[in-house]
């Protein structure tokens, strides 16, 4: 066995919010997902509002099966920005506070949700929090008209249903 730091890689369990490994922004972690019940979660802390932006580096190349879930939570598990995948993805979402938030990994699944697709490989994840204006960007919760983020007149935002119930 060779003993030394574990940075940068994915240490068991980290199968819930409570037992995440520590992500530090900026910097890749590898992980595998050993089996089809296999979940990983990583924690991200940011000191205020931002940005958090996800890359995934998947060890599958397929437009057609999902062998990943890829999903940012918040510190209750709300789901914030979510992709499902079998090659390599980026995404981002806007967070509203300081705290901390949690990149979430598990096997894919089939439309009917009764086939699970499964790769071992390892896989590269890296967060980076940026901290400031949340400006152009949907923060969640915005389900509602009494939580809706607010547009700029001339100005893009960028948002993303994560779910079939996101609104």
């Amino acid at each position: 066995a060779t003993v030394g730091s574990t940075s940068g890689v994915e240490t068991e369990g980290n199968n819930s919010r409570s037992e995440a490994d520590t992500l530090t922004s900026g910097t890749a972690i590898k992980g595998q997902l050993s089996s089809s019940s296999d979940k990983d979660y990583y924690k991200i802390t940011t000191s205020s509002a931002g940005t958090i932006a996800i890359n995934f580096d998947a060890p599958t190349n397929s437009s057609y099966t999902d062998y990943f879930k890829v999903k940012l939570l918040d510190s209750s598990g709300t789901v914030i920005a979510a992709q499902e995948t079998g090659k390599d993805t980026t995404f981002s979402a806007g967070v509203g506070s300081a705290g901390d938030y949690y990149v979430y990994i598990d096997s894919g699944r089939s439309s009917s949700g009764y086939s699970v697709y499964h790769d071992s490989g390892q896989y590269a994840v890296t967060a980076t929090a940026t901290v400031g204006s949340t400006s152009g960007v949907e923060t969640e919760g915005n389900n509602s008209r009494s939580e809706a983020d607010t547009l700029t007149s001339g100005t893009a935002i960028k948002g993303q249903l994560s779910s079939s119930s996101d609104k």
